[in-house]
This record gives C-alpha cells, sequence and structure tokens, in this order.
C-alpha cells in the first residue's frame, strides 16, 4: 500500500507544477504579447479570462 500511495503522491506534485510552468509560460507570452505592441508604438488592448489561461492582444 505504501508504493501506492508514493506513486498517487507524485503523480499530484508532478501535475502541479506542470500546471504552474503552464501558467508562468502563459503569462510570460503574454507579457511579450504587450511588450511588442509597445516597442511598435501602439497602445496593446488585453482582454483576457480568468489566471489569463485565454487572453488576445490587440494592437492599437
Amino acid at each position: 500500500m505504501k508504493s501506492n500511495k508514493k506513486k498517487f503522491y507524485m503523480i499530484l506534485v508532478s501535475s502541479f507544477l506542470l500546471f504552474v510552468m503552464l501558467a508562468a509560460l502563459n503569462y510570460n507570452s503574454l507579457e511579450n504579447a504587450k511588450n511588442s505592441c509597445v516597442e511598435n508604438n501602439k497602445t496593446p488592448e488585453v482582454e483576457q479570462d480568468f489566471l489569463a489561461i485565454n487572453w488576445t492582444v490587440s494592437c492599437k
């Protein structure tokens, strides 16, 4: 039984770390897109959902 519990916790921790990494990369991409607008002398208009999982950047 100890082995199954250990596997369960390892999968749980791995899944959590994967989620955190993906969220950080997604946030970095959002910031990158906004900075690209500013570099081109345009104003970024950002629409984003909860935790910035789904986002859109328009340069105007």
